[in-house]
């Protein structure tokens, strides 16, 4: 889709700024922490990590952090377009 989108637009410039903000907020807020709970899930269900409230809090943690990065994310997306093409809305 990214590519597609790319090639209808004249500046990939913003193609790339637009997945930068999104797939950065990704790969440092998100997938750690979906990454966190997924393992975490697996050794409770295996009765290998006992749920104590440290394991609890580190859990809370990590949803809050997925929620942080997603609206980064959106934020970081919106703030691209808006630069590119509604620079008049900024100033």
């Amino acid at each position: 889709m990214i590519t597609g989108l790319a090639l209808l637009l004249e500046d990939a410039g913003v193609v790339v700024s637009f997945n930068g903000a999104v797939m950065g907020s990704a790969i440092i807020y998100i997938f750690p922490a979906l990454l966190f709970l997924k393992s975490t899930r697996i050794k409770i269900d295996a009765g290998i990590l006992q749920l104590t409230k440290k394991v609890r809090l580190e859990r809370f943690a990590s949803r809050f952090l997925i929620g942080f990065g997603t609206i980064s994310a959106v934020l970081g997306g919106a703030v691209t377009i808006i630069t590119a093409y509604f620079p008049n809305l900024i100033r």
